[in-house]
């Protein structure tokens, strides 16, 4: 039996070593999550360790929604919690659009019902790409960019914290420096620090429909 000696790094980084299937094609511990659960926060955290720590990346929703469970416990009240994003960062950037839905429990879905349109996505990626500075009001410490950047072991090159990355080159004609938050589907804000550039794009398609190192390419060409 592996004995569970899970930290807020492992799951940030997709570390934990619990079991879980992120399969949106089938019946899957993530489509059971997203259209059965009432409770989004439990489904990670009940699955059985297959790995201790650090041992497998493996990436999982349910990880995000345990951690928006956790996040729920720091709160003195519910609506504390529900304000909380609003006032220290969707508000702050002028982020009229966003949405981030609840599931039936209160808590927010944090894998997967966020919605904003896209000029307000670029205003989330020009905060990353000024490590957490809004016009002068630094809203989170610098060092979490380098955190949430630096690539997670065993996800060779692909993950940091949270967000994706092109470490290992997955995107050849692209900085390696570029991190992003992906959507479903497609959906992505790539930030890209050497070229003090933000990407937003929306869509329905994803690799090898869309070509994402074409796309970068030509987006980056035409700024030159």
């Amino acid at each position: 039996m592996i004995e569970k000696k899970i930290t807020l790094n492992h799951l940030l980084r997709m570390q934990s070593g619990l079991a879980w299937d992120e399969d949106y094609t089938s019946i899957s511990d993530v489509t059971r999550m997203l259209f059965m659960d009432a409770d989004m926060t439990k489904a990670q955290g009940e699955k059985e360790a297959i790995a201790a720590p650090t041992e497998v990346w493996n990436y999982s929703s349910g990880t995000t929604n345990l951690l928006s469970g956790i996040l729920r416990k720091q709160f003195k009240t519910h609506q504390e919690y529900i304000n909380y994003p609003y006032q220290a960062l969707i508000d702050k950037i002028g982020m009229s659009s966003m949405l981030m839905e609840t599931d039936m429990k209160g808590n927010f879905v944090g894998s997967s019902y966020a919605w904003a349109n896209t000029r307000d996505w670029a205003k989330f990626g020009l905060l990353y790409l000024n490590k957490g500075n809004w016009n002068g009001e630094q809203l989170f410490d610098s060092s979490w960019v380098s955190y949430v950047s630096e690539p997670t072991i065993l996800s060779d090159g692909t993950y940091g914290g949270h967000f994706w990355l092109n470490a290992n080159g997955k995107y050849p004609d692209v900085p390696r420096d570029l991190y992003s938050a992906n959507g479903y589907q497609g959906q992505r804000v790539f930030i890209i620090p050497s070229k003090d550039v933000v990407v937003v794009r929306t869509g329905l398609a994803e690799d090898p429909d869309f070509d994402i190192n074409l796309f970068l390419k030509n987006v980056l060409a035409a700024i030159k």
